[in-house]
């Protein structure tokens, strides 16, 4: 499994990645520009368009074209949009926003196309291992890109050669990225010929295979949760608004040295995710999210306590710890609200909302910033203590609406014991070919075969075709977008850095 390819998959990705961090001068950017906070907290958060929409398109290319051939595209793509910067000499030019959400779009498509690639190649045993492993490429990436910033632009961009030459250097290292990822072949030719045995075995009974796709609409509203999409969003715009803006705040002191922070950021986050992470599990999810929100807002507050470039290493320690455990916690617990034939559209949906939260938190950050200015008010810190106050106020919320799941004991919640508990026994029947695949999501078990012990785990009920296809009225359950605290723990192990 980690063989020759892998690591040139690995290696391709960590190169990606080094491509993006070093566009954390992308604040020295439109510095150079003539903009300033307020017009970066508008490209920024503008161009997180191109990944909101984007992420739902990606899932159905790579079913169409295939995961290598969008990974190789993506990846030129993710070139050429930092080469379109190079015509890029005035802020207010639309040609910016143009460039900006095609970078963020083909480089949501790079990240997307190869870990569908390399968990493509191996078996359900070892998918979190291997998404595990694969996805530190991405903090890897931010290791070796901060320091390479800080050495190429140690007085950040005072001129066009200086602008010109973040982009070449960000292109360049897609460029070599690319021979990488053309050398990692499509799959493993196994899994194509146990495809043709799976679809041969699903039709031995007559039935037929392809029912109507439901209306995505109406599967995110029906299985909607509410308050975890709302944490998703609050982070994310906490978790990307200091790491966008940071090159301007060291400015003001003077320096331009922002590499301890990215550094021990990312080292932070690999480390409690190898080793806190699954004995948090335990604790519950939705106390590890109320708990991640108020370890955020103190980072936040940390960075009013910075003088010199080298004190960024006291937030970067509490941001890295912060984003360890939101992240996979929001995106576990919203994804477990779905039935499992829907939950990669659960997690995309997920995922989504902290690029949600830059577009909305980037504009508001910005024009914090002018506003403090324009009162006479120290300005980053006051963007600090609005980030800050805002975190704590919805956690409050968060807290009040999960009060009945945090404030109960919660049972061990690893994978093996969720779904012990959730075995439903007893239930030997010969469904009928009209409600066959109607249920919730089974464990390799042929609901369609008569006289078969179906095994399934209990997320909320199954919409049922009808009422998909809007023929009928969805039933008032209360089950409908409730979320099972054991499965969402048992889905954090299955998540993508």
């Amino acid at each position: 499994m980690y063989d020759f390819t892998f690591w040139l998959a690995y290696l391709s990705n960590a190169l990606v990645s080094a491509a993006n961090t070093l566009l954390c001068r992308y604040a020295d950017f439109v510095d150079f520009l003539g903009g300033t906070e307020y017009h970066l907290g508008w490209i920024v958060g503008i161009g997180m368009v191109g990944s909101l929409l984007g992420r739902f398109a990606l899932g159905d290319s790579i079913d169409r074209f295939g995961a290598r051939r969008l990974w190789l595209i993506t990846i030129l793509g993710t070139l050429g949009s930092c080469l379109l910067h190079l015509a890029i000499f005035d802020y207010r030019s639309p040609l910016i926003y143009l460039a900006r959400i095609l970078y963020i779009l083909m480089l949501a498509g790079v990240f997307s196309a190869s870990m569908t690639l390399i968990t493509g190649r191996v078996t359900k045993e070892r998918l979190a291992e291997v998404i595990g492993i694969f996805g530190s490429a991405g903090f890897a990436g931010v290791v070796l890109g901060a320091p390479l910033a800080d050495l190429l632009f140690p007085h950040g961009i005072t001129d066009r050669w200086s602008a010109d030459r973040l982009f070449l250097v960000a292109a360049a290292l897609c460029l070599v990225s690319y021979p990488l990822a053309w050398l990692v072949p499509e799959r493993n030719p196994n899994r194509r010929a146990q495809r043709r045995q799976t679809k041969s075995r699903s039709d031995f009974r007559g039935h037929p295979r392809q029912r109507k796709r439901p209306s995505t609409f109406r599967i995110l509203c029906h299985y909607w949760p509410g308050s975890v999409v709302a944490a998703g969003i609050v982070a994310g715009a906490a978790l990307f608004i200091p790491p966008t803006f940071l090159p301007r705040f060291v400015a003001e002191m003077g320096v331009h040295d922002v590499s301890g922070f990215f550094v021990l950021y990312a080292l932070t986050a690999i480390t409690v995710r190898s080793l806190i992470l699954r004995p948090l599990q335990r604790w519950g999810l939705e106390r590890v999210i109320a708990a991640g929100l108020v370890i955020l807002a103190i980072s936040q507050l940390l960075f009013l306590t910075v003088r010199q470039p080298w004190q960024l290493v006291i937030p970067g320690l509490v941001f890295g710890l912060g984003h360890a455990v939101l992240f996979p916690a929001i995106v576990g617990l919203g994804s477990a609200a779905y039935p499992k034939r829907h939950r990669g559209l659960a997690t995309t949906l997920m995922i989504g909302t902290f690029d949600a939260g830059l577009f909305v938190g980037g504009p508001i950050a910005g024009a914090v910033l002018r506003l403090a200015g324009n009162f006479g008010l120290p300005r980053y810190s006051a963007m600090f203590v609005t980030i800050c106050l805002s975190l704590l106020v919805f956690d409050a919320i968060f807290v009040w609406l999960q009060r009945a799941n945090i404030f109960r004991k919660h049972p061990p919640s690893d994978a093996s014991s969720a779904q012990e508990k959730a075995v439903k026994l007893g239930e030997i029947h010969t469904p009928s070919p009209a409600l066959a695949g109607c249920g919730p999501a089974s464990q390799g078990v042929n609901s369609a075969a008569p006289g078969v012990l179906s095994v399934a785990l209990d997320n909320g009920p199954a919409l049922p075709p009808d009422i998909l296809s809007g023929a009928a009225e969805p039933p008032t359950s209360a089950a409908a977008g409730k979320i099972n605290p054991e499965e969402a723990a048992a889905t954090v192990g299955h998540l993508p850095t």
